[in-house]
């Protein structure tokens, strides 16, 4: 490490005299330079000792984010600019000093007022809040919401009330602070006389409770804390059987699916769009509002950060924050690509994963905190900080018709496939049976649209462009966190 950082100082030396000689303003100056896995600190250090450009701030609020990037004849502005925009810092020019300070959420508040569209009447308790976070409050006698603390992301406005649509505005941080208008549209009522006959009734309610039975696993999921997940009104939920050989149906929801996490500590409105279980494949579409639950006692919130913890790790959101940092590897993801086999119905991955920038790449958008991916790809994500519970593996780990199995090797941390009883070579030495090797975490995308957009804090902005496969569709809504949770350092 210390012979990179030697290596960057040298080359900014060489580069000093056209730095001094251009710009009134310290962050004017041009400069270039190569970061090769060096800390934003020491990052900042390096700085200093070729432009003399001194830093002021509190070493607590700089994370230790190892930076990859190069920069040519670039300004100090736009590089502190790049360094931090995904840190929630920012920085000011004081008296030739660089002041570096964490951003307060408080300085960002989404506001405005909710009425009703044709008679422009405001709308009393309407709910309002930012789409799958804990962000959220009720409009009040004059229709007015105001959501504080709201940090530097691109996310929804869900606005909800009984006998209007729901209705969606997307916010980003230009729009902080400005005074939003939401006008909501009165739902048709269907006025029709339905006549029910009373075995066709009976008959209808029986598949009901089956389809409820099902639907409970398939949108909580089926890991461990599923078990202590509920849903609260399941009299909202109606269902349609699609297939009864593939056991396909839909499920809707007549009002808010009210969800308790007590695994991790949330109570969750969960306003349902569309769900379809189809082909062993779930997909789901809606908004979520999270809200925290009081804790009983110092153990049990304890016992909830733990969970919590748990569950963010190795996660979509982690995955994709950590991809838009450029920490993929550090934070312990592996990304490969996968081919899809019909004749046998699985995924298979080479042995060897090609580069990652040859896999997928993530680009610039017009709109800050806001990326599109490109892959050629469906690809398998590996976390190899975790491995699979025994009861996944029984699960989701079965024989394929060819006889193969999926393992991991935990040398290369590749995917590979090998037949029933076969022993991986690298193992033959030791005489180790794969069956007893752990099986890391692992999650299969497959992509609708080959370029999602992607937003901060982790998130595709559609949820039709990929689908999950693995890991990820295991945990379902029972892992769920909202956007804005990180975990504490």
């Amino acid at each position: 490490m210390l012979r990179k950082c030697v290596v960057c100082i040298l080359f900014l030396l060489c580069l000093a005299p056209s730095i001094y000689s251009q710009g009134n303003s310290v962050l004017d100056q041009p400069l270039s330079v190569k970061f090769n896995e060096v800390s934003i600190p020491n990052a900042l250090k390096i700085i200093t000792k070729v432009t003399e450009v001194n830093f002021t701030y509190n070493p607590k609020i700089l994370p230790l984010t190892k930076i990859r990037s190069s920069y040519y004849n670039t300004s100090l502005n736009e590089i502190l600019t790049d360094l931090f925009e995904l840190e929630n810092l920012f920085f000011k020019e004081v008296n030739g000093n660089i002041v570096i300070l964490k951003r307060k959420p408080t300085d960002k508040i989404i506001q405005g007022q909710v009425i009703d569209a044709v008679s422009k009447v405001p709308l009393q308790y309407a709910n309002v809040f930012i789409d799958n976070s804990s962000f959220g409050v009720a409009t009040d006698l004059d229709g007015n919401f105001r959501i504080e603390n709201v940090p530097d992301i691109r996310a929804q406005l869900v606005i909800s009330f009984v006998g209007y649509r729901p209705k969606q505005v997307p916010v980003s941080i230009e729009d902080l602070n400005n005074q939003l208008l939401v006008e909501l549209e009165p739902e048709a009522r269907n006025l029709e006389t339905i006549t029910i006959i009373a075995p066709k009734r009976n008959k209808r309610l029986k598949e009901e409770r089956a389809l409820l039975k099902r639907f409970e696993v398939d949108f909580l999921g089926r890991s461990a804390n599923s078990k202590n997940c509920k849903i609260l009104n399941p009299y909202v939920l109606s269902f349609e059987s699609l297939n009864d050989s593939t056991n396909s149906y839909n499920a809707s929801a007549s009002d808010l699916i009210e969800i308790e996490n007590k695994a991790l500590g949330y109570r969750i409105a969960f306003k349902l769009e569309g769900f379809t279980y189809q082909n062993g494949i779930v997909t789901k579409k809606g908004q979520s509002q999270f809200t925290e639950l009081d804790p009983k006692s110092r153990k049990q919130n304890k016992r909830w950060e733990d969970a919590r913890k748990l569950a963010y790790y190795g996660s979509d959101i982690h995955f994709l924050n950590s991809l838009l940092l450029n920490q993929l590897s550090e934070e312990g993801f592996k990304v490969n690509i996968v081919r899809y086999d019909s004749a046998n119905f699985e995924y298979s991955p080479p042995l060897n994963p090609p580069a990652l920038s040859e896999i997928l790449s993530v680009e610039n958008t017009s709109h800050l905190f806001q990326y599109q991916m490109k892959t050629n790809f469906d690809i398998e994500i590996t976390y190899t900080k975790e491995y699979e519970i025994e009861e996944y593996v029984k699960l989701y780990r079965t024989k394929s018709k060819n006889g193969n199995f999926k393992y991991t090797d935990q040398k290369s941390r590749s995917s590979i496939i090998l037949s029933d009883n076969q022993k991986l070579q690298s193992y033959r030495e030791t005489g180790i049976d794969i069956s007893s090797v752990p099986l890391y975490q692992k999650t299969v995308i497959s992509f609708n649209n080959r370029q999602p957009i992607i937003s901060i804090p982790g998130y595709f902005n559609e949820v039709d462009d990929v689908v999950y496969l693995g890991w990820w569709a295991w945990g379902g809504f029972s892992e769920m966190l909202p956007l804005n949770y990180r975990p504490p350092n």
